[in-house]
């Protein structure tokens, strides 16, 4: 895979201009040493990295709102009489908090994106073994496709 990209230009250091003094470009900041360092994340994979920024992002700010509101809330409702009197007000049910759904997904996406950057212990140990595997003498697809009839 390091081969195959080596010439392929490397991914930017600087967030997107648009990320600008938000939490996605310190995600940016912090994780660009990290995918450089495996050469194998390139520019071609900037909106997956800026995806996983993002949903970053979005998972931290809906985590804020859950601590600040709650999970759930009660909902309150204040009956009035036909005759236009009100009644004190009766609880009806909670309600969940939409940043958890908000949650929910961007951990969905948190997941995606890092697997597919290779972030993950399992992503890592895949990308390992597929090093691996090349580095035997077994010849590779394009080897074989390029080989002359007599080499066989």
């Amino acid at each position: 895979m390091k081969k195959v990209t080596e010439n392929w230009t490397p991914l930017q250091k600087t967030p997107p201009s648009y990320m600008k003094g938000t939490l996605a470009a310190t995600v940016w900041q912090r994780l660009i040493p990290i995918l450089q360092e495996t050469g194998v994340v390139k520019q071609a994979d900037k909106a997956t990295v800026e995806c996983l920024c993002s949903a970053i992002q979005l998972y931290r700010e809906a985590f804020e709102n859950v601590q600040k509101n709650g999970i759930q809330r009660e909902v309150w409702t204040t009956p009035i009489l036909p005759t236009g009197e009100t009644l004190d007000k009766e609880f009806t049910r909670y309600q969940k908090n939409p940043a958890v759904t908000t949650m929910d997904s961007a951990m969905k996406q948190i997941k995606t994106f890092s697997s597919d950057l290779g972030l993950t212990p399992a992503s890592r140990a895949s990308l390992m073994a597929s090093v691996d595997s090349q580095d035997d003498d077994t010849p590779s697809l394009a080897e074989i496709l390029n080989a002359k009839s007599g080499d066989f």
